[in-house]
């Protein structure tokens, strides 16, 4: 009988499910099988610059999982762990552990089995175990969800939860999802950019070698229950939630997609991927539309990994469990170097965002080498260009003593020129005309409007530690404007529009 409820849901910390990747041979399922955490309690080491006489130093992330752990004060449910929590059991880390079953039958069971295992433990499993361990989940269990963590094809099997196996049974996902974040997960399938179409498709379709025709389109749009036509197109995207109308319908705001970058780290597979990719998915096919995201220099996995590193886990509990949210935009853009005749102009934009402490970057666009700048012929430079939306929490002070959480924007612009010839066109190498980071302090003058007190500072302005900061009151519409300082080649306004998160217009909460 369930233990008398003592305690409740405590939102936003609501029990986090992990939800694995694509296994794809009896060896890689026998190993899952026999790591209970389906390898998301792996850790990152790596070696990290210092001064002389070191010149390196150790460096020790603990992985994601167990920073939850630690961090968030979040329980492990294996074994005994909801009954020996130190405090409220409903903050608990799940794992879905849907290759159980196909090990042990020696059998590759289909991506909709694998989300219907997936449904059990959420729908079922953890809410009855949580009132088993004295979890009020409200009248119906009005008050519980689960925040959803998927690594690669772990987000395709959460997508056909959300799209294809509630609404079938006729449940709102958005009654039973609080959050899903994606990690490196093929949301537009999966391109072998390196090996010629004819061949791609014999081998993922005609030979399906390991069920790999589940990161086909065909296939995806059947267990995404995204079939339907306008026409002779289709109505929605392959990466799209499906419609956004009615009540089976799932928020994109609710998503959190983690787009890795670092080709050359990954195993043998990336020689057939090809680069633009972490190794194995292509980074304008890991994303979900609509939903927020963020650029990590990281590998799809492995020990540079994109699940086992500081910057997917700083950008997810911000995600998950902030309180502001932060578009950034370049405004008023103007690019003024002189154009020569018989020549060709295109521009890379880079932007990099990071937050003091953390030592790393939480959003990184940039051509070398994560062969992601937003790249725009001369005569095609919009006049406004979206950078990033981010995410913080005013609550963490990495100095108790500074009332301020810090954070720096790099921005960028590369020019390149094409001199045009009859026999071919020669390049010249790539020249920056703006390169500039602005540090940015935020506060919370008035405790009901965290962020409301912002101040800056130009890297480039002399001065050091001693240096003054520049308040900025907000615009009319809300936003903070920093015009770019004075470059005479390029020209523009840094423009940030902050906000409460989570907006309940956006993720219907």
């Amino acid at each position: 009988m369930p233990a008398k409820a003592k305690f409740k849901i405590e939102p936003p910390h609501y029990p986090i499910v992990y939800v694995r990747g694509y296994a794809m041979t009896p060896g890689a399922r026998e190993e899952t099988f026999n790591d209970a955490y389906y390898g998301f309690a792996a850790t990152c080491v790596e070696a990290r610059t210092a001064p002389k006489p070191a010149y390196f130093e150790l460096d020790i992330f603990e992985g994601q999982l167990i920073r939850f752990l630690k961090q968030y004060r979040y329980a492990d449910a294996f074994n005994r762990g909801l009954k020996d929590a130190p405090r409220n059991p409903s903050r608990s880390i799940w794992i879905s552990r849907f290759y159980d079953r196909d090990h042990l039958q020696k059998e590759l069971r289909t991506i909709e089995n694998h989300a219907q295992d997936l449904r059990q433990l959420v729908c079922e499993t953890i809410p009855e175990s949580l009132e088993e361990s004295g979890v009020d989940l409200g009248s119906a269990w009005k008050d519980y969800k689960v925040i959803l963590i998927a690594h690669s094809m772990g987000g395709l099997v959460c997508r056909t939860l959300i799209q294809n196996l509630l609404p079938a049974k006729e449940e709102q996902p958005k009654q039973w999802i609080h959050r899903l974040v994606t990690i490196g997960s093929p949301h537009k399938g999966i391109e072998l950019g390196a090996i010629p179409d004819f061949v791609e498709d014999l081998l993922t379709t005609k030979l399906n070698p390991f069920d790999a025709n589940i990161f086909k389109e065909e296939r995806m749009r059947g267990y995404l229950k995204l079939g339907e036509k306008k026409g002779k197109a289709w109505k929605h995207e392959l990466h799209s939630l499906g419609p956004q109308e009615g009540p089976y319908s799932f928020p994109p705001a609710r998503c959190f997609c983690l787009i890795g970058s670092d080709y050359h780290s990954y195993g043998a597979t990336r020689h057939a991927t090809g680069n633009f990719s972490d190794g194995l998915v292509k980074q304008d096919r890991a994303y979900i539309k609509d939903a927020y995201y963020a650029n990590v220099h990281r590998a799809h996995s492995g020990y540079r990994g994109i699940v086992n590193c500081y910057e997917s886990f700083e950008n997810i509990h911000r995600f998950l469990f902030g309180n502001i949210k932060a578009g950034v935009s370049l405004d008023h853009i103007e690019i003024r170097t002189p154009q020569e005749p018989n020549c060709k102009y295109f521009y890379d934009f880079e932007f990099l965002a990071s937050v003091r402490g953390t030592g790393v970057y939480l959003h990184r666009r940039e051509q070398n080498p994560c062969e992601n700048a937003l790249r725009f012929d001369r005569d095609a430079v919009p006049q406004s260009l979206a950078l990033h939306t981010g995410f913080m929490n005013s609550a963490l002070k990495m100095n108790p003593d500074d009332p301020f959480t810090h954070f720096a924007l790099t921005l960028r612009v590369i020019e390149h020129r094409l001199e045009k010839s009859w026999l071919w066109d020669h390049q010249y190498p790539g020249r920056q005309i703006y390169n500039e980071t602005l540090e940015i302090r935020v506060g919370d003058a008035d405790p009901k409007q965290p962020g409301d007190e912002v101040q800056f500072q130009w890297f480039s302005d002399v001065g050091g530690a001693s240096k003054p900061w520049t308040g900025v009151a907000p615009a009319p519409d809300g936003s903070f404007r920093f015009p770019l300082r004075d470059a005479g080649a390029f020209a523009g306004t840094l423009t940030i529009q902050a906000g409460p998160w989570p907006d309940p217009a956006l993720t219907e909460d």
